[in-house]
């Protein structure tokens, strides 16, 4: 690719390296971004691309990811205040621009999602910090004229420890050395703390982005503004494959642009002025030869042929003989399951704003793909990309949804039409919920065996679905034995030791748009694993947890969470009159999630969750607090989409345009969650994205317990489809 954001491998050296002034990727860093941290410091010291040390003590912290509300704009500073050994009273946190010194290392992109900022970020950030502490060790060693040896560094300070030393005991703040330190070359392999030693990581620090989101100094997207700036709306095709055709003219005082599938109109005054303006506005739409196929019934016809007649017929997973287990098997069970299409529905609407000249282009947006962004910018822009300036600001959400590029490639549209003039757009609800990337659409069919003791010998499964890597890219899909993994990722990844397993997937080429969706695949395919789990266990005669826990014995962190879970939830106790628990396990992004629902009511009555149990091994945590967070909030994300979630088609049309006709959980739906956190030591997990799998099928094997009826589509009370 080209210079700049570059997508290429950045091995561990290299990372520390670009991390430095001296290194290659410094260059255009713009620690101006927005936004700034709380304070500005007094005569800093840019220490090395992540930290700058202020006369004043202040110690700033880049957080290269973007900050969606998942926490990590915290625990990456906390890990590099951990080995810096720093006073985290005096730490600060800044979100880093857009430059390739902060590629995450297992993206080699700097890009956000995944559950990948930590896991990415951790060894490199260890040693950015051990780095700079050292640098700044070796500077006090030098003020006090004694060897590195006899210094060692705490809250913020370097000291004498050897005793007898003239200068023993002689102490020498950061803010008095920084200069000093940033003047030496920085250590390749510096010592890193041992875990057992941590002062800062493994505790509950309150969120560094907390006390500016309560005062309202916080910058998100849709906040920000300019000098001169004017303002954009958009207006894109109100069917699925739809281009404009005639556009009529703008309002007195407003320009329209045309884009590859809809117009902007801008406008002097005020965002919701453009956005009236392009509601208004008269277009010509010209139907693709897609547009009719994009409808749900017609969509799911289409699946169900080609779950019985589809081809070529793609092997993900075949370990030991499934078809041959299924044969002799002492009783078989089959089933077949569904989940419908399903928005975004982030908080903060799609925006960005862009300011293009003809040397350079400046970029204001809430997105998970700095990377992306760039190059998508220089390629509308022709400039090259270090004549990109890209700022993060924060993110109203983003669930995947924001690491798409389509509205950042508008913003840098209509500004291009408008050099030297700041635009600013943003997307209307209506046109967030009905241009999205949306959460494939799933049908999967599952036959499972088992022998005469009631032991599962083996599972063979079949799945119908579109592909984002096939949309991303189709030439790799020519090859017929091509898997997209996020097709069938938490089927392929059960935790359990299966005898024999074989996973296919046809590819559904539906004209619906598709992207990352919170927890990707596993947000669907557990469900459909985890129930079909439970139905075997009724099918043997077996208690749900007594049946998975038969299977767990080559999975010890996967067994210790399933046991510890048993414990928390009370399950060995009946539940209350009236109650009825589910339970499902799921191992994903590198931890392992296990999740107990107790609910009453009936199908008739409607269905109370009342609570829910979690238990998480992500390895180690670095604030315990954010994982309890990140675990309630993919509990009632999940327990939402799982309820009442869909976007269904008519004609091409996406139906719901709104919250008023698109159901969320209300407080009253919140049920209680406890969540323990189990250290095993293991290598580092995700924390943003494994929680929200387990909470469907535990609900819907909960459901099935209570009612003795099993739903097999999502979602479970589907709302009216509206009539226009």
């Amino acid at each position: 690719m080209s210079t700049g954001i570059a997508s290429r491998e950045v091995d561990r050296g290299t990372f520390l390296k670009a991390s430095f002034v001296g290194g290659a990727f410094i260059l255009g860093i713009d620690f101006g971004a927005l936004p700034r941290a709380a304070h500005a410091a007094a005569s800093p010291t840019q220490l090395n691309a992540y930290i700058r040390i202020g006369t004043d003590e202040s110690i700033t912290i880049v957080a290269p990811n973007s900050e969606l509300g998942q926490g990590t704009s915290t625990a990456l500073p906390m890990i590099v205040a951990e080995e810096l050994k720093a006073d985290w009273s005096k730490v600060r946190m800044e979100l880093a621009g857009a430059n390739a010194a902060f590629a995450n290392p297992m993206f080699h992109l700097q890009l956000t999602g995944g559950s990948t900022a930590v896991r990415g970020y951790y060894q490199a950030l260890r040693t950015v910090g051990a780095s700079a502490r050292e640098m700044l060790i070796a500077a006090g060693a030098a003020k006090f004229g004694v060897n590195a040896s006899d210094c060692v560094a705490e809250k913020g300070a370097v000291r004498v420890a050897t005793a007898g030393l003239p200068s023993s005991g002689q102490v020498a703040t950061y803010g008095s050395l920084a200069a000093a330190a940033a003047s030496l070359a920085p250590p390749a392999n510096p010592p890193l703390t041992d875990r057992k030693n941590f002062q800062i990581v493994g505790t509950s620090i309150p969120r560094l982005d907390i006390p500016a989101k309560v005062n309202g100094s916080a910058v998100f997207g849709i906040d920000v503004r300019l000098p001169g700036m004017v303002y954009a709306a958009v207006k894109q095709s109100p069917k699925v494959g739809q281009i404009p055709g005639a556009i009529g003219a703008a309002p007195r005082g407003m320009k329209t642009v045309a884009l590859p599938n809809g117009v902007a109109v801008v406008a002097t005054t005020t965002t919701w002025a453009a956005i009236k303006a392009a509601n208004s506005l008269s277009v010509t739409w010209i139907d693709a030869p897609s547009t009719a196929s994009a409808d749900t019934t017609a969509m799911k016809a289409a699946a169900a042929a080609l779950m019985t007649g589809g081809s070529p017929v793609r092997v993900a997973l075949n370990t030991g003989d499934a078809p041959g287990a299924i044969a002799k098997a002492a009783k078989t069970v089959t089933a077949t399951y569904s989940v419908p299409y399903v928005p975004h529905t982030s908080l903060e609407p799609m925006n960005a704003t862009a300011l293009v000249t003809p040397t350079s282009c400046e970029i204001w947006a809430p997105t998970q793909a700095q990377g992306p962004c760039v190059l998508v910018a220089a390629a509308i822009t022709g400039l090259t990309p270090d004549k990109i300036t890209l700022h993060t600001t924060y993110l109203g959400g983003g669930m995947g949804r924001k690491g798409e590029t389509d509205f950042v490639e508008q913003a840098v549209r209509i500004a291009k039409t408008m050099p030297g003039t700041p635009v600013k757009l943003t997307w209307s609800r209506e046109e967030d919920m009905t241009q999205d990337f949306y959460r494939p659409a799933s049908l999967c069919s599952l036959t499972g065996s088992l022998d005469s003791t009631g032991a599962l010998t083996g599972i063979s499964s079949r799945t119908v679905s579109p592909s984002i890597g096939y949309q991303k890219g189709p030439a790799r899909y020519a090859d017929p034995t091509a898997v997209d993994s996020s097709a069938v990722e938490g089927i392929t990844t059960m935790p359990y030791a299966l005898p024999s397993q074989r996973t296919e997937w046809i590819l559904d080429t539906a004209p619906v748009r598709v992207s990352y969706w919170r927890s990707v695949g596993n947000s669907y395919n557990v469900f459909f694993a985890e129930s079909f789990i439970d139905e075997l266990a009724a099918a043997a005669g077996k208690d749900p947890i007594a049946f998975r826990r038969g299977m767990l014995g080559a999975n010890p962190r996967a067994l210790a969470v399933l046991d510890t879970l048993t414990a928390k939830s009370g399950w060995a106790a009946a539940p209350k009159a009236g109650h009825a628990r589910g339970v499902a396990i799921s191992q994903c992004f590198g931890s392992i999630v296990g999740e107990v629902v107790d609910i009453s009511g009936s199908l008739t009555t409607g269905i109370k969750v009342n609570s829910v149990t979690v238990v998480i091994d992500c390895g180690n945590s670095i604030n315990p607090d954010t994982v309890r967070a990140q675990m309630e909030s993919a509990v009632l994300q999940g327990l939402g989409v799982a309820l009442w979630g869909d976007m269904p088609f008519t004609a091409g049309k996406p139906m719901r345009r709104n919250f008023n006709t698109y159901k969320m959980p209300r407080m009253r739906d919140a049920p209680a969650i406890d969540t323990t956190i189990i250290e095993s030591g293991g290598p580092l997990g995700g924390v943003g994205e494994p929680g929200l799998p387990p909470i469907a099928p535990a609900l819907g094997n909960a459901i099935a317990r209570l009612t003795g009826t099993r739903l097999r589509s999502l979602p479970m009370f589907p709302q009216p489809v509206p009539t226009s």
